[in-house]
Parts: structure tokens; C-alpha cells; sequence
């Protein structure tokens, strides 16, 4: 068998050296874009789907709901090296030591072939069970308003959202109740009443309640019971003692006194307008006529106002309807005007101050949220001049998360997807 010339010996040396250094400088693959890759994906997978859920309630469709509990990513770099070479016709030159052979080497191109894979695999788990659906079906939590009530979020599209009845209790026994729904055509009286609240400063705050504690007795009956140190013990037990009675006889009620949260008005120069409209029970502060009247006295009948909130299941009914009404026949944009404390950065727009825009068959650049519906219609939420829409969207996503407790999301994997 001839061997290669020299020449062609240093060639095949030089391409060898090239290709190593070629594999000694491969890249490594990009994990931070990988990972925000990811995340932007997983972001619009949740938008996407609470847009469909919204969607499937305005349809009276059952909602469904999928979790991405575990994501395993994976990346690999695979090198070929190669080496393209031309020979030509002609007889390469040699001495003594080599024979002659036909065909010379023309060029001779040494490369590497580079190529970068990953791979994202995760499972998807339905929230479809009794723990999850216990919480969702359940009226909100007055705390979970609180944790949404700051000056970043217009207080007319949270309450808006998270009300669903107002109802007024006349001292006649007359009772007016007011639902938010944009297709009953009530809906503009509903938005007058809660406006008027708002602007009395309704909102959702942690406020000091009492409860008795049996019957009211006199100082001495309490010291006999419980011994001379008895009021030190009440104090130390957080139990307050409250005068009642008259002056010729004075009784004293033991109190338990706790926090909690409550939608209430925060008492203000406008008091005694509000007591008389709407009773004492709208205020933070208790008022010992509440509970504590002196004996052979009687109360006098106050209006009562009673204020229903809902269920995370309930809003996405609520945005349901909001887009039901704005795509009839004879379309219904729900919209907020602006309360004294909203500060709104889509001034001059259209929709500025629409709760929530849904297009339907309207092609829009990059939108925030499409949805292809069963009906075969295409449903999207603009990026631009939608109004409040994105808000609602990550307090619907807020609330959503409250309601993912243990037990709630079923043990991964699930439903595993490559």
C-alpha cells in the first residue's frame, strides 16, 4: 500500500491540529436565556388559561384548571469534526524516498460541526378535586381584599370585582337588593350605591370587636366570685369591663375584645349622614349603642347595610358577564370611572377606563392573550388601549394562588409532557 507523501502528511497534520483546537473552544450553552425562555412561556400559559376559563363562564361552560407542579430541563452540545479535501489530476512531486502516485491535492478544509439541543420536560396536574374546589367555591376571605387595598389598585376595581350584592335593610323592614351584573339593567344603580361607598371610604380593615361574656353583674358580685384580684385577671385575659345601667345602680358587662377584618366606612365628618342612611354597623369603630343600651331603654331601629362578597369562582362568573355583555347584540362596555384617589396611566385612550376588553375576530399586533374559542371564533385581549384588563387578570391570578393549599395540587407526575 503507497503512503502520502510528505506534503500531504504535513497537511493532515496541520487540518488534525486545527480540528482540536476547534473542540477545545466549543460554546456552552445560553441557560440564562433557556430559563427566561421558560418563563415567558409559562407566563402567557397562565394567562392564557385563565382568559379561557373567563371565556368558559361566559358560555356557562365548567372551568378546568391545570398546574405545572415539577419542570426538569436538560441541555447537550454534540461536535463533529470533518475534514473536505479536492484533489486534481497531475503527478505529485516526490524524491527519492517516496514513489510517484496520479493526482495531485488540490485544498484540503478542516471544520467542526456544532450543534446545541435542550430539552424542557414537565407535568401538568388538574385541580380538579375536593380540596381545591372547597376553597374556590368559598366566599373570599375578608383579609385576601386587604392584601390587594393599595394606592397601585383603583379601590373601584377591586371592590368591583370582589362585591357581588349590596343590600340596604330599611328600620320598616324594607329591604333593596343591588347585584353586580352588567346584563341585569339594574347594574348602573348597583355602581351609583358602591361609587357613594367608596367615596364615604369603604374598604376592608382590621378593626377591634367585642363579644359579651354572659350577663352584666356589679363590682361586687365579681370581687365575691373571683377573688380580689379579679379585675387584674380580666385585664391580663384581654376581657374589658363596660358600664351599663344607670347611676343608681351600676353594672358593669365583661367584654371579650379581639381583631378581625371587616368591610366597613372609617367615621369621618360625614357621620351623621351615613348613621342615618345606613346604621351604625358601617363603621370600623363599635358604638356601645351597638350592643351595650342601658336596661328599660329601647334602641331605636337603624337601617342595616349588608355586604356579600364572592367566591374566586364567582369572579370569573362576574368577568364572564362583563364580556358577554360588551359582545351581544347591542354591546355593554362595563366601565369605572375614576374615584379621587385612582391614578390611571392609559389617559386619552378609548378604554381607559374599561374593566376588561375582549376582541372577537379582530386581528390586533401582539396580543396580550388569544384564545381560539369552540365556537370557532378568535378571542383576544389587546395589548394596548384595554383599560383595566391586565389588573384584573393579575388579581384573578392573585386569587387563584390563595386558593393552591396542600392538598390542593395532586402529587407530580401527573401527566408527564416531553
Amino acid at each position: 500500500m503507497r503512503s502520502l507523501p510528505r506534503t500531504c502528511k504535513y497537511l493532515v497534520i496541520y487540518a488534525t491540529t486545527l480540528l482540536m483546537a476547534g473542540c477545545g473552544s466549543t460554546a456552552t450553552p445560553d441557560f440564562s436565556e433557556m430559563s427566561a425562555k421558560y418563563a415567558n412561556i409559562l407566563e402567557q400559559y397562565q394567562i392564557n388559561m385563565l382568559f379561557q376559563n373567563i371565556l368558559r363562564s361566559a358560555e356557562d361552560r365548567p372551568v378546568s384548571f391545570l398546574d405545572m407542579p415539577t419542570i426538569n430541563g436538560s441541555g447537550s452540545i454534540t461536535t463533529t469534526p470533518s475534514i473536505s479535501s479536492l484533489f486534481t489530476g497531475g503527478i505529485l512531486p516526490y524524491n527519492a524516498s517516496y514513489l510517484p502516485i496520479s493526482g495531485g491535492l488540490s485544498t484540503l478544509t478542516p471544520s467542526v460541526s456544532l450543534s446545541v439541543g435542550n430539552t424542557f420536560n414537565f407535568s401538568q396536574s388538574s385541580l380538579d378535586n375536593a380540596v381545591f374546589w372547597k376553597g374556590f367555591l368559598g366566599e373570599l376571605p375578608i383579609e385576601n381584599v386587604k392584601y390587594f387595598q393599595h394606592n397601585h389598585i383603583p379601590r373601584e376595581v377591586l371592590l368591583s370585582m370582589v362585591v357581588d350584592e349590596i343590600e340596604l335593610i330599611k328600620p320598616n323592614g324594607e329591604n333593596h337588593l343591588l347585584i353586580n351584573n352588567p346584563l341585569r339593567p339594574d347594574h348602573p344603580e348597583f355602581q351609583k350605591q358602591l361609587y357613594k361607598l367608596i367615596n364615604l371610604g369603604l374598604g376592608a380593615y382590621l378593626v377591634n370587636t367585642s363579644q359579651k361574656i354572659g350577663p352584666p353583674i356589679s363590682a361586687e358580685n365579681i370581687k365575691m366570685r373571683f377573688g380580689d384580684q379579679a379585675f387584674e385577671m380580666f385585664r391580663q385575659s384581654g376581657i374589658a369591663l363596660k358600664q351599663v345601667g344607670d347611676g343608681s345602680k351600676l353594672l358593669l358587662q365583661p367584654v371579650q375584645v379581639s381583631q378581625q377584618y371587616k368591610i366597613c366606612v372609617k367615621k369621618n365628618k360625614y357621620e351623621n349622614f351615613v348613621r342615618e342612611e345606613y346604621g351604625d354597623g358601617i363603621f370600623c369603630e363599635e358604638s356601645l349603642s351597638q350592643d351595650l343600651n342601658k336596661p328599660g331603654k329601647t334602641k331605636k331601629l337603624q337601617s342595616q347595610l349588608i355586604i356579600h362578597m364572592r367566591s374566586t369562582n364567582n369572579i370569573f362568573e362576574y368577568l364572564g358577564q362583563v364580556v358577554k355583555a360588551q359582545l351581544k347584540d347591542h354591546p355593554y362596555m362595563v366601565t369605572l370611572p375614576p374615584t379621587a384617589t385612582t391614578f390611571n396611566d392609559a389617559l386619552g385612550q378609548s378604554n381607559e377606563y374599561a374593566l376588561f376588553v375582549v376582541l372577537r375576530n379582530t386581528a390586533t399586533p401582539r396580543p396580550f392573550s388569544s384564545i381560539e374559542g369552540l365556537d370557532g371564533n378568535q378571542y383576544s385581549i389587546p395589548s394596548q388601549n384595554n383599560g383595566y384588563s391586565a389588573i384584573a387578570i393579575k388579581l384573578l391570578a392573585q386569587f387563584m394562588t390563595l386558593q393552591k393549599i396542600p392538598g390542593s395540587i395532586p402529587a407530580s407526575p401527573a401527566v408527564l409532557l416531553r
